[in-house]
């Protein structure tokens, strides 16, 4: 496997994990997750979390 591939496949699970576990440095201690946790909720938020581990899988198969 490629470099970039393990790196996004990595980012992808941490994505994951974060969305189902709700990691406080996922949620609460990063701004820009705090302002789109405003803007779009929650829930909605997680939704974009899952979505983007799935790009990133996807381009982790991609690339490898």
């Amino acid at each position: 496997m490629s470099t970039w591939s393990v790196i996004l496949f990595l980012l992808a699970t941490l994505y994951v994990f974060g969305a189902i576990f709700e990691f406080p440095i996922m949620f609460d201690g990063n701004p820009k997750t705090r302002w789109l946790m405003k803007k779009i909720g929650k829930k909605n938020l997680k939704i974009v979390f899952f979505v983007l581990a799935v790009i990133f899988i996807v381009l982790a198969i991609i690339l490898k």
